[in-house]
């Protein structure tokens, strides 16, 4: 097990502080004790109230990765004679799919290419002709979630909005009409770490929820919802973490979200012009790329498995693209604690790994 510090290009897990670090370590808890559950509630109200939402809105966490919170809200939150329209365009579109198909919930895809922003009117044209599908949902990142919102609204719908890897980095109004459940977890740009998610949701819609027969024990939103308000549990959640995402919260608090969102901006501005300098091309195109991850296209004659291995031993961990794209692109995230700085840094390791792949033949 190496303990060096690795600098995360990752799309989170991302780089933490040493107090959220630290925040791990604490008395052992039994988490059925006032002590703990005035962590719950502690988070689950800054939660809130980062987000803006306000007394309309309440949260309710999961001890589980990011796919927990959404899995729960898509089982949950479409009824039984309902249905789910899912903006597809990457691979986080076809995990919702997935999901849908494993609970038996009747679905259709609007099927984008990742480069292929999603239409407004797409989604009205998919509504209009299909009334079952009462809820859509949407992937926040490169996609016009407002403006898809807007349409699912105008057609009487509401939307589930998996922002993972965009709440508190991107500009996103969680009380916009229409949107029900907002998806996210503590290891991305809230910087936590793993193992907890949760879902900022409107205290209509889950309201709505009670009594409806559960898809699943675990996942169950309502009956996560009620205990929690209750100060209470239904299974053993991961205390330890919990502590952690406290810390990260109360330090998104001091550096204040529009600042933490600014600074992912000059981050990624700051990669993606050194980047450019070294013949780099972005695939997503100019004006519907986000703050937070850029996807590089590979230079010719360079593989991603060398240049991954070449920024590792440099102390950097860049990213894949998934599914096909890994063959002729690869991510580079700029979320977590890095700072326009690191991001210098950043771009003077790709530099340098070039330099070495290619005096050595190994691009390949």
């Amino acid at each position: 097990m190496s303990d060096r510090e690795w600098i995360l290009l990752n799309p989170g897990p991302a780089n933490t502080s040493l107090e959220v670090r630290e925040a791990l370590v604490t008395p052992d808890l039994c988490h059925r004790e006032p002590e703990f559950f005035e962590v719950m509630r502690d988070c689950r109200e800054r939660l809130v109230r980062l987000a803006e939402a306000g007394d309309a809105f309440a949260s309710v966490l999961f001890t589980g990765s990011g796919t927990a919170a959404v899995e729960a809200v898509v089982c949950s939150a479409v009824p039984a004679d309902g249905g789910l329209l899912v903006v597809d365009n990457g691979v986080y579109g076809d995990r919702l799919l997935k999901i849908a198909r494993a609970h038996g919930i009747a679905h259709k895809a609007l099927a984008y290419d990742v480069a292929t922003p999603a239409r407004p009117d797409d989604v009205r044209t998919a509504l209009r002709g299909d009334r079952r599908l009462t809820h859509v949902a949407v992937v926040h990142h490169e996609t016009p979630v407002a403006d898809i919102v807007h349409a699912a609204a105008g057609e009487g719908r509401r939307v589930l909005v998996d922002a993972m890897s965009s709440l508190f980095g991107e500009r996103l109004d969680v009380t916009q009409d229409g949107i029900d459940f907002v998806m996210a977890s503590a290891n991305k740009c809230l910087q936590g770490v793993p193992g907890i998610s949760f879902v900022l949701a409107r205290r209509q819609a889950l309201e709505a929820l009670r009594g409806r027969p559960p898809r699943s024990v675990y996942l169950d939103l309502s009956n996560h919802f009620a205990t929690q308000e209750q100060d209470n549990t239904p299974f053993t959640p991961a205390v330890q973490v919990l502590h952690a995402m406290r810390q990260a919260l109360r330090e998104l608090e001091k550096e204040g979200v529009a600042e933490r969102i600014a600074r992912y901006a000059e981050n990624a501005r700051v990669l993606r012009r050194g980047m450019a300098a070294l013949g780099f091309e972005i695939l997503v195109p100019d004006g519907a790329r986000s703050s937070i991850l850029t996807t590089f296209k590979l230079l010719p004659g360079i593989t991603y498995d060398p240049l991954h291995d070449a920024m590792k031993r440099r102390g950097y961990i860049i990213y894949a693209g998934q599914g096909d794209i890994r063959k002729y692109a690869f991510r580079v995230s700029n979320m977590g604690t890095l700072t326009p700085a690191d991001m210098h840094g950043v771009v003077e390791a790709f530099a340098a790994s070039l330099a070495e792949l290619r005096a050595a033949g190994s691009g390949r």
